[in-house]
């Protein structure tokens, strides 16, 4: 009678981690998560709003762009100086860099 109880407790055993695997495969083995960027164009939720060849140019036209407040970020890609905003604030970056009253 013993045996049949050992045997029972294993199969129980078997059982419960088959459906614990099941629930976790379930929650977390469908990776939905994006494609990774391995290219570096890829700035999240920053918007490009100017591209310069210099980082002298880059620096004074964030400069212009932070005494209006408006939060940028210099980003050097592909020999190119790359100005980012976030998008609520990309329509004012452009105008302020084109010299334009926002």
């Amino acid at each position: 009678m013993e045996r049949v109880t050992v045997l029972t407790s294993f199969l129980l055993l078997v059982v419960v981690f088959g459906v614990l695997g099941g629930v976790l495969f379930w929650a977390f083995g469908n990776d939905r998560r994006a494609v990774p960027d391995y290219t570096g164009d890829d700035f999240g939720l920053l918007t490009e709003v100017a591209a310069v060849p210099t980082q002298a140019a880059a620096d004074v036209l964030a400069k212009r762009l932070r005494s209006a407040r408006i939060r940028v970020t210099v980003v050097r890609r592909g020999g190119l100086h790359r100005l980012m905003v976030f998008p609520a604030d990309a329509s004012d970056a452009k105008l302020l860099l084109r010299g334009e009253p926002s």
